[in-house]
């Protein structure tokens, strides 16, 4: 037998107003109230431009009440761009470290004159050489022939 399905957090707002934490960017005012659901998805009214969006549930975090208004969390932030939900990206800038000569030094040059060097790098198997194939040979020689003196002893008997 199954569980029961675990409410959703948004079922004990009810019709009542609430704000997103952290707001929605892009979205309005934080004001927002609850209208239809679905099981992937919450449909949000914005109390204040009566715009409708569709929040995806994964991005629902708790509800919270705080001294004048209920809050809902959410578990990442968010824009509202071309009509849906997106989260917002994280630009991070990588900083490339200075080469040696920076400190002090002349600039290095990098171009070369002539054609780049190039390295042969070769993709297929190489044939294993006549000294990696012999140990193995004679191993399964020494196999087969305790195999047949085993089975001469065991019919002698």
């Amino acid at each position: 037998m199954s569980a029961p399905l675990v409410p959703s957090p948004l079922d004990y707002i009810g019709r009542g107003r609430f704000a997103f934490y952290p707001p929605i960017r892009l979205a309005g005012p934080n004001s927002w109230i609850l209208g239809a659901g679905s099981w992937s998805e919450v449909q949000v009214i914005n109390a204040q431009t009566g715009r409708e969006i569709w929040v995806p549930r994964q991005y629902i975090g708790a509800v919270g009440d705080n001294r004048d208004a209920l809050v809902v969390g959410l578990t990442q932030q968010l824009d509202f761009r071309a009509g849906e939900i997106l989260p917002r990206a994280n630009r991070r800038v990588i900083e490339m470290p200075l080469p040696a000569a920076a400190k002090g030094d002349p600039p290095i040059k990098f171009h070369h004159a002539g054609p780049a060097h190039i390295i042969g790098i070769r993709l297929e198997k190489q044939p294993r050489s006549t000294f990696q194939k012999a140990p193995f040979r004679v191993g399964v020689c020494v196999l087969f022939v305790v195999g047949l003196l085993a089975l001469f002893v065991s019919a002698s008997r």
